[in-house]
Order: structure tokens, then C-alpha cells, then sequence
């Protein structure tokens, strides 16, 4: 009797003590659908470590990292991302975003060139351009806006403009030329020129902010 007593405890001591595996794949769902980055992360590195095999949640963490503003986590996964897929668009964006956070300027340049010849997306050639004229080389910024404006005309492509230290604003690429030209046009002290190019970016996308405080200060320059 006394034999059956303890065995029946050493079973209910090992029920007590037993608990159920975690399921990091539910956790990780539902940190996403919660917008909680730093859950997911810590359920994909945890699965990575017990499975070292399995590995198709790695991809996912660049973005996850950039989220956290963990930028040398997002650097170095978005390397290993790239080792396998060299060619995707997705990857080398992140890449160059990462460059640019980090000041390697002829990487992030390198990068986007090799996006826009992937893809042809006015996009990236505008990055380009834009950054030639920032850089004071105007032969090719000039070659690079000649490109833009002829095959503009039909073009989807947006681009990104900082509105304040955190925000962004998508701006039709169409918009984003014509702001680059009033720009130019106003290193050149054409005022006129700079006013009409300035309108005609508004006139295409007219919450452009950037636009409007350009045409704001031009105008005040010109009084």
C-alpha cells in the first residue's frame, strides 16, 4: 500500500511539474496581428534555436527589425536575406534604406541603380538623380531628369518625401520631377521658372507639401 501511495505521488508531482511546449508559431501570429514586432522577433529566434532547420521566418526579420528602429539587427539579417535572394527587389530595397540609415552612399546608390535596371521603375531612377544633384554632379543629374521627364508620362511610380523628422509623404513621381526642376531652376536664379514648375507639381498632386514650402519660400524671395 504504502509502495502505491508514493508511486501515486511521484505521478502527481510530475503532472504539477509537466507543462505544456509553448507554440511559438500561434505566438508569433498573434504578435503580428497585434503589431507586437518584438514578440515575433523573440518567437522566430527561439524557434531558430530550437529548429535550426527550419528557417522560413528569418526572411521576415529586416522589416520586424526596422520596425524596432534595431537597425544593426535589420542590417545584418537583411545581408544574409540578400546571400540568398540577390535579385529581389524586396531585399535590396531594404538594403538601401539600410545604407542610407547608415551613410554608405556609393552602397545605397549601387543599389538602387541595380533596382532600376531589375525594374525600370521611375522610382529608383529618380533616387538616383535626386541624389546627383545633392552630390553637385549636374551632368548626370541632368542626364537622369532628361530620362525621367520622357518616360514620365504614363508613370504610377511614387516616391518619398520627409515632411518632418518621422513622417513621410508618397508623392507621385510625376510631382516629384517637376518639384526637381523648380529646384533647378532655382539654383539657376530663374525665379519664373522656378514658380512655374513648383505650380505645375502641385497642380499634379496638390497636397505636396514639400512643393508648397518650396513656392512659399520662392515667393518670399521674390517680395
Amino acid at each position: 500500500m504504502k509502495k502505491i501511495s508514493i508511486f501515486l505521488f511521484v505521478l502527481a508531482l510530475a503532472a504539477c511539474n509537466s507543462k505544456p511546449t509553448p507554440n511559438y508559431k500561434e505566438l508569433y501570429s498573434h504578435a503580428m496581428e497585434i503589431k507586437d514586432y518584438q514578440t515575433a522577433i523573440t518567437a522566430i529566434q527561439i524557434m531558430y534555436q530550437l529548429d535550426s532547420t527550419d528557417n522560413s521566418l528569418l526572411d521576415t526579420l529586416p522589416e520586424l527589425y526596422i520596425a524596432q528602429r534595431n537597425f544593426e539587427s535589420a542590417d545584418y539579417y537583411t545581408q544574409l536575406a540578400i546571400k540568398k535572394y540577390p535579385d529581389s527587389e524586396r531585399f535590396l530595397q531594404i538594403k538601401a534604406l539600410l545604407a542610407q540609415q547608415f551613410g554608405r552612399i556609393e552602397e545605397e546608390m549601387d543599389t538602387y541603380q541595380k533596382l532600376y535596371v531589375k525594374t525600370q521603375k521611375l522610382s529608383y531612377l529618380y533616387q538616383l538623380t535626386a541624389f546627383n544633384f545633392s552630390a553637385g554632379q549636374m551632368d548626370a543629374a541632368s542626364k537622369g531628369l532628361s530620362e525621367l521627364e520622357a518616360k514620365m508620362e504614363n508613370a504610377t511610380d511614387s516616391v518619398d518625401f520627409m515632411v518632418s523628422e518621422t513622417a513621410k509623404q508618397k508623392v507621385p513621381v510625376r510631382a516629384a520631377v517637376y518639384n526637381m526642376k523648380a529646384y533647378l531652376q532655382a539654383q539657376k536664379r530663374d525665379l519664373p521658372g522656378a514658380k512655374k514648375y513648383f505650380e505645375l507639381a502641385l497642380k499634379e498632386y496638390p497636397d505636396f507639401v514639400t512643393a508648397k514650402q518650396n513656392l512659399m519660400q520662392l515667393m518670399g524671395a521674390r517680395r
